[in-house]
C-alpha cells in the first residue's frame, strides 16, 4: 500500500458505489419510462398493427390442413380479379420467394367472393402453392396472420412490397412458432 491510499480510507467504496450506480442507471431509466407510459413516436412496422390481434374465422383455418402452423399472407378481394389484383398476387409471390430460407414458413392465401374467377384460377394454375378460399363481403386489402390464426397487420392498397417483406422478415426473425 502506498501513502496516498492510506490517507483516503473511503476512496475504494466511493468508486464501488459509482460503478454500481452506473450499472443501475439504465434499469432506473427504463422503469421511469415504463411507469410514465412513454411510447415511441414512430414505430417500425409498415402496415397497421392490430392491437389486440383479430381472430381469423374458424372455417378458414379448418379448410386446409397445410395452412396450420404457417404464417399467412392474406389477400382479400371483392369481385373479379383485375390487373391490380393480379399484380398484388404476383407481389405476394415475390415477397415469399424473397424470404429465402423462411419461405416455407409462409403460405399465400387469396380470399375472394368469386373463387371460380377465371383470372384467379389461371393464377392458381401458374402458382400451385397459392390457395384460393371463398369469403363473402370482405373489404379488399392485404394482411398478415400468425400461425395461431390471429391477424396481426393490415396494409392499405398502396402498400409497397418492400414494406410488407420487411415486416414479415421481422416477424419471422423473432417468432419461435410457425
Amino acid at each position: 500500500m502506498n501513502a496516498a491510499s492510506l490517507a483516503r480510507p473511503g476512496s475504494g467504496y466511493r468508486t464501488l458505489w459509482l460503478i454500481v450506480g452506473l450499472l443501475l442507471l439504465p434499469f432506473a431509466l427504463a422503469g421511469a419510462l415504463y411507469a410514465s407510459g412513454w411510447q415511441p413516436t414512430r414505430t417500425v412496422e409498415h402496415g397497421q398493427l392490430l392491437s389486440p390481434p383479430l381472430a381469423l374465422p374458424d372455417q378458414l383455418l379448418r379448410s386446409t390442413a397445410e395452412l396450420r402452423g404457417k404464417w399467412l399472407l392474406l389477400l382479400t378481394i371483392d369481385g373479379p380479379c383485375d390487373q391490380a389484383c393480379t399484380r398484388r398476387i404476383d407481389e405476394m409471390r415475390r415477397i415469399q420467394v424473397a424470404l429465402n430460407k423462411n419461405m416455407g414458413r409462409v403460405a399465400r392465401v387469396v380470399l375472394s367472393d368469386r373463387p371460380d374467377d377465371p383470372a384467379l384460377l389461371a393464377l392458381q394454375h401458374a402458382q400451385p402453392d397459392l390457395r384460393l378460399l371463398a369469403a363473402a363481403g370482405a373489404t379488399p386489402h392485404l394482411q398478415i396472420a400468425d400461425p395461431q390464426g390471429r391477424l396481426l397487420l393490415t396494409y392499405p392498397p398502396d402498400a409497397t412490397a418492400q414494406g410488407v417483406r420487411a415486416d414479415l422478415e421481422r416477424l419471422l426473425k423473432f417468432a419461435w412458432n410457425g
